[in-house]
């Protein structure tokens, strides 16, 4: 088991933190590498409602330390019953480091 343990813990990852009261979610995603990089991070959240629609991405080049867990953004969506939300988050190096990861409304708690 520690082996398991240590094992995810050397693993490029990104996760989602979220948080809700009612319909206000906050979703925190949140980057850790293995190795120290300068890295492009692209994160795109599109959303669908009964009050339209909205497309919005944003990009920027970090700095990222190796083995800590780095927030890379912090977003309040307010987020009703028959919403449709993805929120996309990509992490490159240009080279042999690649990640993606999705949060989707459908797993929300």
């Amino acid at each position: 088991m520690n082996s398991l343990l240590l094992a995810v813990a050397l693993t490029n990852s990104i996760a989602f933190n979220v948080s809700h009261q009612g319909d206000i979610y906050t979703i925190t995603p949140q980057v850790t590498v293995t190795q120290p990089c300068e890295c492009q991070v692209n994160i795109q959240t599109v959303r669908e409602g009964a009050g339209g629609s909205s497309n919005i991405q944003q990009s920027r080049t970090l700095k990222l330390p190796a083995n800590q867990p780095i927030d890379l953004s912090r977003m309040q969506l307010n987020i009703s019953q028959n919403d449709t939300v993805k929120v996309v988050v990509t992490l490159t190096d240009g080279q042999a480091l690649h990640l993606t990861a999705q949060w989707p409304s459908a797993e929300r708690t």
